[in-house]
């Protein structure tokens, strides 16, 4: 095969590593979405227990984001306002709501099965692109020391 066509092949592998590169970085962005809703789901399922645990009228911290908190007093220690989609939230007592999260606990968790399937098939595909990358220069260095030899 020419030096040339060596090249071309290159180029191409290179463009197609890149590509494949690009994909593994949106896989490790999904993958990131994935472990903060995790998260997000058991510290609600862990914020249900508190509720069942204090009685109305309690005083208890707010969360406000960004590691900040109000105080505010509990009027109802059995019912949540749990979030359905769609800017939509419904009124769900405690035991409902802990399955709704269970439940998206279980979605999230297949869904980094699929992100981990996905990342391991993208690692082996870069892997082979790699080896045959490493492979077509050897041959390039071989033929360029047989024209060095022979000339």
């Amino acid at each position: 095969m020419e030096t040339k066509d060596h090249r071309e092949e290159l180029q191409s592998l290179m463009v197609e590593a890149e590509q494949y590169k690009r994909r593994m970085d949106s896989i490790r962005a999904q993958m990131q979405i994935l472990d903060t809703t995790l998260e997000e789901l058991r510290n609600s399922i862990s914020a249900l227990a508190v509720l069942e645990e204090n009685k109305a009228g309690t005083e208890i911290l707010v969360s406000i984001g960004s590691g900040s908190f109000i105080r505010a007093q509990l009027k109802d220690n059995q019912k949540v306002i749990v979030g359905v989609g769609s800017s939509l939230s419904l009124e769900k007592n405690i035991p409902d709501a802990r399955k709704v999260f269970e439940e998206r606990i279980k979605e999230v968790t297949e869904a980094q099965d699929k992100m981990r399937k996905a990342a391991a098939e993208t690692t082996e595909a870069i892997q082979s692109l790699d080896d045959e990358y490493r492979h077509i220069v050897s041959h390039m260095q071989d033929e360029q020391s047989k024209k060095i030899g022979n000339g």
